[in-house]
């Protein structure tokens, strides 16, 4: 009886490890493209509620998991356009209202956002629930009045328990650095998705990969270009030059990832209704699939000699 009572005892003492659905997980960060801080008096807001259509059903099709937004508004004539995407989707979401932060007296911000109808900010949806939100303002190293923040939500995948950040930094390198060191210094596991406004050949974009964060597009496409901004919304053609978004991972302790496919999404234009070609902003997207793992611990030694007795 002896052998049977240990080898019970010996599943008990490893814990099992928590797979992840069939599929990798799908990653996706995409900046919205908001069409202005005056869109709520103007209505110009570079045709926003035709392209969020256009958005809707790209989404869609590539049944994302995760999904980062960056300058997703919520304005007087659109509502908030992250709920929008995440009703239309059947996805949890939450969403960081960055402009209300722009003067100390955060009284001010929300009566001048209030008086012009307009806030905007980064936004998480996800299919699995979100379990905990924090918002992170950002170093204004360079521009003062120009406020930035890193919204983080935690999100129980089938793997466990992911921390996701979603960003839209300035060309200010000191954001870049502490989001790479907020996003590590929790320990586990980390994404961060969103636009970084910089090449990852810059001096500041290191401070991911020294934090143990890997590229999920350039891991899977070591050469190409990957190119997601500038495209001008109304052009018959792709004139993107420059790559700056993003979805960066860190394993954390006790999990491993398996970076599956990386590629640029969202980037085939449309018609809007009058029949003219619109894409569906000035970025394109980019999705990685990450199968990620929880590990497996090793039974110890003297439970491994228990069991062979």
């Amino acid at each position: 009886m002896l052998r049977p009572i240990l080898l019970l005892l010996l599943i008990a003492a490893v814990p099992a490890a928590a797979s992840a659905e069939e599929r990798p997980l799908r990653l996706v960060t995409f900046n919205v493209l908001h069409g202005g801080p005056w869109s709520g008096f103007t209505g110009e807001d570079a045709r926003l509620e035709a392209r969020l259509a256009l958005i809707i059903e790209q989404l869609r099709t590539l049944d994302a998991d995760v999904i980062a937004l960056q300058e997703s508004p919520v304005t007087r004539r659109r509502g908030d356009v992250a709920a929008r995407i995440a009703g239309a989707l059947g996805f949890h979401h939450v969403h960081a209202r960055a402009t209300e932060r722009v003067f100390p007296l955060r009284f001010l911000g929300w009566l001048i956002t209030g008086v012009l109808g307009f806030v905007e900010g980064p936004a998480v949806l996800s299919r699995f629930p979100i379990v905990e939100t924090q918002v992170h303002d950002l170093p204004r190293c360079r521009r003062r009045f120009d406020p930035r923040v890193a919204l983080r939500a935690d999100v129980r995948t089938p793997a466990g328990v992911l921390a996701v950040f979603s960003t839209h930094t300035s060309r200010d390198d000191c954001q870049t650095r502490r989001v790479a060191e907020m996003a590590a210094k929790l320990g586990r596991a980390a994404v961060v998705m969103g636009d970084l406004n910089t090449v990852d050949s810059a001096p500041a974009f290191a401070a991911f990969r020294e934090h143990g964060f890997v590229d999920a597009f350039r891991a899977a496409n070591p050469e190409a270009a990957g190119a997601t901004v500038w495209q001008r919304i109304h052009e018959p053609s792709s004139t993107v030059f420059r790559r700056v978004d993003y979805v960066l991972l860190r394993p954390g302790e006790g999990f491993t990832a398996d970076f599956v496919a990386g590629r640029v999404v969202l980037n085939r234009p449309g018609r809007g209704d009058d029949g003219t070609v619109l894409w569906p902003s000035d970025h394109y997207g980019v999705l990685a699939e990450v199968r990620l793992t929880r590990r497996t611990v090793e039974p110890t030694a003297e439970v491994r000699r228990a069991s062979d007795r």
